[in-house]
């Protein structure tokens, strides 16, 4: 084989590589994987909306126990600190989510609209403590109020994850080696 010879192979068996390197990754970003990206953005917006319905009902917990006198105005302050910082990250993490599949960004926003109500009810327990004694009826009712938008959304978000999955077909489960 001469030099000109091989210089034309190897240029072919680069161009080949090229070639089904290229057809790899675009089937690897193609539209099965964009789905699978999508369930997995669902999954965080679900984890999400797991810890703003965490944060309401520490908030809840805290303004019970506080009425009822059982638990130090300090403590449940601190609580409910926590809980309106838990709730605030869950409309960040939400927010920052970006959903490709039909339908399924609308199903984050309304995900985000339910976080971002948990806020003010959190938020409005905390300045319920820092008042004179008073019956916590109307913040308690907020409360619950945040936690069945919560509940609404996450069920939709459940529903939107199983189409996706019936449009992909099983996932595969990760296991560690």
């Amino acid at each position: 084989m001469t030099t000109r010879q091989r210089c034309q192979h190897s240029r072919r068996c680069v161009a080949v590589v090229l070639v089904l390197g290229l057809a790899g990754l675009l089937t690897a970003c193609g539209p099965a994987a964009t789905r699978s990206d999508d369930v997995g953005a669902l999954g965080s917006v679900s984890d999400h909306l797991d810890d703003a319905s965490s944060a309401v009902a520490t908030a809840e917990l805290a303004v019970r126990e506080r009425a009822a006198g059982h638990l130090p105005a300090v403590t449940a302050d601190v609580a409910i600190g926590d809980a309106v910082e838990t709730a605030t990250g869950a409309v960040h993490g939400i927010g920052t989510l970006v959903i490709a599949a039909d339908g399924a960004e609308q199903v984050r926003g309304d995900a985000l609209d339910a976080a971002s109500g948990a806020v003010g009810p959190v938020a409005a327990a905390r300045t319920w403590l820092g008042r004179p004694p008073s019956p916590a009826d109307d913040v308690l009712r907020a409360l619950d109020d945040a936690s069945s938008a919560l509940d609404d959304a996450s069920a939709t978000v459940e529903r939107a994850q199983a189409q996706i999955d019936a449009q992909t077909g099983p996932r595969a489960e990760r296991t560690a080696p």
